[in-house]
């Protein structure tokens, strides 16, 4: 008697026959995707880092504001020059304590002082940070060298570590874009402001003979 014999079918795995070319195309399909994102990545950091050096430079402009209206520290002389007619500061040394104004760049002699904002926390504003602001202050009034009389207070705000060596310090002008060239060129402030003092005593017709003159000045 033929016993029956049996017979079974062998089924191939579903991940058999992958080969070493298709592990590269997957390989090289990712990094044609990752290549894809990592531009739109970079832009988002980038975006992000911009915006806190914007944050930490209207910091900085209404820290020193604050402090010349308290009297923390004294007012800069008022002069009859523009505000934005104000030279740039000079580079290449920055003597600065945290709060405080500077004394080198020394502008005692100029119509503007210069004030540190430190931020990284080493009590006093250096070349080497970058997050130290250096604000630029300087008072405008068209007749008056009397603080007390009242004054246009005109801020720019620049980066400590534009004040290194070999950097020189440019005046911005209406092209300059706070979000492009600002922020990618040291050379330039990263914010302006302007702002009125009132005079001691609220003395509305000094405010009025000032605000009369012919020409208003803006941000320095």
């Amino acid at each position: 008697m033929i016993k029956p014999q049996s017979f079974y079918i062998v089924r191939r795995s579903s991940e058999a026959g992958y080969t070493i070319l298709e592990g590269v195309m997957a390989i090289v399909v990712a990094s044609v995707m990752l290549a894809l994102v990592g531009p739109v990545i970079a832009f988002s950091v980038g975006t992000r880092v911009q915006a806190k050096r914007v944050e930490l430079s209207a910091q900085a402009g209404k820290s020193y504001i604050d402090a010349v209206k308290s009297g923390v520290i004294e007012a800069p002389t008022p002069t009859d020059t523009l505000l934005q007619d104000v030279a740039v500061p000079a580079t290449g040394a920055l003597t600065c304590i945290a709060g405080q104004l500077c004394t080198d760049p020394d502008p005692t002699s100029l119509d503007y002082q210069l004030y540190c904002v430190d931020f990284d926390g080493s009590g006093t504003c250096t070349t080497n940070s970058v997050t130290d602001m250096i604000v630029q202050g300087a008072a405008y009034h068209p007749t008056a060298t009397d603080p007390k009389l009242g004054y246009s207070l005109g801020v720019r705000i620049y980066r400590a570590n534009s004040f290194a060596a070999g950097i020189t310090l440019n005046t911005p002008i209406k092209s300059d874009s706070l979000v492009t060239n600002a922020l990618g060129d040291r050379t330039l402030p990263l914010a302006q402001m302007t702002t009125e003092v009132s005079p001691e005593g609220t003395s509305f017709n000094d405010l009025k003979n000032r605000l009369d003159t012919p020409s208003a000045p803006s941000a320095p």
